[in-house]
């Protein structure tokens, strides 16, 4: 039982380095969208704020609304481009619930540890 614990321990380990690898590489992620044919450009960081916002040379051909609607539109494409990057990144270690042990058995696990350390 020490090794099956031993190695649960260093498989545990292994889970929480590769996690935080993934969230750094999350903090770094940028997503840009655009709109207007291409007059706005939106770009979002990994929590979706917009940390630039650009216009192009013919943005005086849009009035003060459709530059407004434009600005959400492209902030809208940005985060949904960032939400599909974190998908791609986070695949690896997403939970399949089907697979995911249940309550009662994650319970015996634990009453079973407890067990063994007495």
């Amino acid at each position: 039982m020490d090794d099956e614990f031993a190695g649960a321990v260093d498989d545990f380990r292994t889970k929480i380095a590769e996690m935080t690898r993934l969230q750094a590489e999350w903090a770094q992620l940028v997503a840009t969208g655009t709109a207007e044919r291409r007059r706005v450009r939106v770009t979002v960081n990994a929590d979706g704020i917009a940390i630039d916002i650009k216009f192009g040379a013919d943005i005086s051909d849009l009035d003060y609304d459709e530059i407004a609607a434009a600005v959400t539109e492209a902030s809208g494409k940005a985060v949904l481009d960032l939400a599909e990057q974190t998908k791609e990144l986070m695949a690896p270690v997403a939970v399949d619930r089907g697979a995911a042990p249940k309550p009662a058995d994650l319970l015996a696990a634990v009453a079973s540890l407890r067990d063994q350390l007495r």
